[in-house]
């Protein structure tokens, strides 16, 4: 629908056009724009240099060539008839054919690269470790999440309720785990807490300092949730006889979590990468396993594996988050239909 739409858009540009000039100017023909990228791939096949280190004539006719690049993108994105389709294209060529030049004319050692950084045979062999190391983040990270939400929820929950006496020690709570390194925290509890009788292992400590510093942030994002919900359907809610807990069940909770998904993934996120601060209690985690393995193989392959299994991890977190809040949206505008 929306392609037809386009399409008949520029068909009656073109006729506006025709109407005010008696003729489509011969630059923002198509013919006139596949015709010259056409002239511009033979230049590529048959005039551009060999690949290696090119001379000074040679440069000249690569040199000629970027020219008539830019000329050919600038032709595109100077003609309103043209789709945006075609012109986003056109962005991502241009950026492909630049990296394709470098790649070709460059002094650059891609083998010596390749062994430095994404050399297989050492990530296999630093593989058992780094596995080891992947599922400790992750336990860190799911667990941390877990008591952050649920410390967090309780903590806006409670503010909520107006308590002056019981706000004060919130408030203290939420500004000291926000102001504590995180670092100092996974310190003082593994090595101070022994000393008052209280002994926990380091996987322990780690999850309890990133859930209590976490915790303090949650509380603070469901707040503004709790916050954006508008003050007559809480006193609409009072008219109907629900008591406090049933509005913040029924009411401003589901309202809530529309808002907060966002920041609260946000949050997750950066908490998930704070595990590698567990290092300093003695836990291999996924980045101190890669930190070991490439001093251990003096190689940082399984450094930049650590960093693609981060974005994996992480990636698609951001992009569900993005996927629960269009839902939600679409599912109240249809509430409200």
């Amino acid at each position: 629908m929306a392609e037809s739409n386009s399409s008949q858009n520029t068909t009656s540009r073109l006729s506006d056009l025709k109407d005010k000039i008696g003729h489509v100017p011969l630059i923002r023909r198509n013919s006139f724009v596949y015709g010259f990228l056409t002239i511009l791939v033979l230049y590529a096949l048959f005039l551009l240099p060999a690949s290696g280190s090119p001379e000074a004539v040679d440069l000249s006719r690569i040199i000629l060539f970027c020219l008539l690049l830019l000329v050919w993108a600038f032709i595109v994105f100077t003609d309103e008839l043209k789709p945006e389709k075609m012109k986003t294209i056109s962005v991502f060529s241009i950026f492909i054919i630049a990296a394709w030049l470098y790649y070709r004319y460059s002094t650059a050692r891609w083998g010596e690269m390749g062994y430095l950084f994404f050399n297989l045979e050492m990530i296999q062999k630093a593989w058992p470790t780094l596995v080891e190391g992947f599922w400790t983040t992750l336990l860190l990270a799911v667990c941390a999440a877990i008591m952050s939400t649920v410390i967090g929820l309780l903590l806006a929950v409670f503010r909520s309720f107006n308590n002056p006496v019981l706000n004060v020690f919130i408030i203290a709570y939420v500004d000291f785990f926000r102001a504590m390194p995180i670092i100092v925290l996974m310190m003082l509890i593994y090595y101070a807490l022994p000393f008052m009788g209280i002994r926990l292992s380091a996987i322990m400590s780690g999850i309890l300092a990133l859930g209590l510093n976490s915790s303090a942030y949650v509380s603070e994002i469901f707040r503004a949730g709790f916050l954006s919900i508008k003050k007559g359907q809480i006193e609409a809610s009072s008219a109907l006889g629900l008591n406090p807990m049933q509005t913040m069940r029924l009411v401003i909770l589901p309202q809530a979590f529309r808002v907060v998904i966002p920041p609260l993934v946000g949050n997750y996120v950066a908490s998930a990468k704070d595990t590698a601060l567990a290092s300093s209690i003695s836990i291999i985690e996924l980045l101190k396993a890669g930190l070991s393995q490439k001093s251990l193989l003096a190689n940082p392959s399984p450094l930049i594996f650590v960093t693609v299994l981060y974005l994996v991890m992480f990636v698609p977190l951001t992009r569900f988050s993005g996927y629960l809040e269009k839902k939600m949206k679409s599912s109240q505008r249809q509430v409200r239909l």
